[in-house]
């Protein structure tokens, strides 16, 4: 969650200044979509652009991507066009330009991040740590789910009652 605070914001930035990166498909990506799901491509498929998406529809229910943000790619790539593409009706009126935007970034950071459980070198937990200190909320991801946790030696205390302990 730490990895996708700090994507999600550098999403944000990098869309702010036009800046984003992207990598080249060899060969375009083909995503069968439901007839409600190509509808909200074209209503939001200028912000996928703006984001590092270079996708246009190849058929009546394929999307063809030629381009997708550096660090999203195969079955995570999938999984976050189909994330933003599964919006109700209700959803998308009481969807502004800047929610949309949000949702949207949040979505392509946590496809992107670093898994649970993988295993990270000293300097890559530095460096995550650090740039995490960088961002303007460090304490949650992007959907709002705590990063870290304060737990006084109160509240320790109260976990590991004394009369439980070995000696």
């Amino acid at each position: 969650m730490a990895h996708e605070r700090v994507l999600f914001e550098k999403i944000l930035q990098a869309r702010e200044v036009e800046q984003v990166q992207r990598q080249r498909m060899l060969m375009p990506l083909l995503v069968d979509l439901l007839p409600a799901q190509m509808v909200e491509f074209a209503a939001i498929a200028e912000e996928l652009e703006r984001n590092g998406f270079e996708a246009e529809p190849f058929g009546p229910r394929t999307l063809a991507v030629k381009a997708a943000p550096v660090g999203l790619e195969g079955r995570e790539l999938e999984r976050m066009l189909e994330e933003v593409l599964a919006v109700t009706e209700r959803e998308r009126q009481a969807e502004n330009q800047e929610t949309r935007r949000t949702r949207i970034a949040a979505s392509i950071a946590c496809h992107a991040a670093i898994k649970v459980n993988m295993p990270l070198d000293p300097a890559k937990i530095d460096w995550l740590l650090t740039e995490l200190g960088k961002t303007k909320h460090p304490t949650s991801c992007p959907h709002g789910r705590p990063i870290a946790l304060r737990y006084s030696l109160k509240d320790i205390q109260r976990a590991f009652p004394t009369h439980l302990a070995l000696g």
